[in-house]
């Protein structure tokens, strides 16, 4: 069985691809699966995605798909698809760390009654991942820590087995179906675990799914939804 896979979703992202690829090139972890799933792209990062050549330890996994998907359904592919222990999303606008899937891989191995593991991240405000604005320093989990915000950060670590026990992410929610998934985990008592390794970079992105203005109200209208839900 493959130890663990990287579950990207990829649409139209060439400006940031590039930086996307060396960042999964450089982890110190020696071997690990990464799973690509295209939602239609229309410019080039599919072509780019593609004739990227992977160090060896490395295994490259490409669906590709000819309707627009959301970044769920995409990850539910990609989980699907996946032979691995564990699981990591991992966006085309984020950054890992050296290091970053090293710790978190070893972190649930050490701890085998853990079922997602989260840890501490940069915010930085460009492309390039230079301008940092602070850090994502998530508290220990609670469920009632988690009913206040989604701490479980940009790449949280889970058991694959747990995810397709519980049905996969929720298609329905198109911004927040991460949040969910944590909250409904949480509620039916899956072990959480912090670690205070700096693990990647996570991109203010002003037009990502979580922060584009013009997707704000239907944002709150799906945290307030999974909230009431799982209280």
């Amino acid at each position: 069985m493959e130890t663990l896979t990287v579950l990207c979703s990829n649409y139209n992202s060439d400006r940031w691809i590039d930086g996307y690829l060396e960042s999964v090139n450089s982890q110190l972890l020696k071997e690990f699966t990464i799973v690509f799933v295209d939602a239609n792209s229309t410019d080039h990062s599919l072509k780019t995605i593609k004739n990227y050549k992977f160090r060896d330890g490395i295994t490259k996994k490409v669906i590709e798909n000819d309707t627009r998907i959301t970044i769920y359904e995409a990850w539910n592919l990609a989980i699907e698809s996946s032979e691995s222990e564990f699981v990591v999303n991992f966006n085309t606008d984020d950054r890992l760390f050296p290091g970053g899937l090293l710790v978190l891989y070893t972190s649930m191995v050490e701890s085998p009654d853990v079922d997602i593991v989260y840890g501490t991240s940069l915010i930085v405000g460009d492309e390039k991942h230079n301008n940092v604005r602070g850090i994502q320093n998530w508290p220990e989990h609670t469920h009632e820590t988690l009913l206040k915000n989604c701490i479980c950060g940009p790449f949280p670590i889970v058991k694959k087995s747990v995810l397709v026990k519980n049905g996969l992410f929720n298609p329905k929610y198109t911004i927040s179906g991460d949040y969910e998934m944590w909250l409904r985990l949480s509620k039916k008592n899956y072990k959480f675990k912090k670690i205070t390794d700096f693990v990647g970079s996570y991109y203010d992105n002003p037009k990502g799914v979580s922060s584009d203005k013009s997707t704000l109200q239907e944002h709150i209208k799906q945290d307030t939804e999974i909230r009431n839900l799982h209280r």
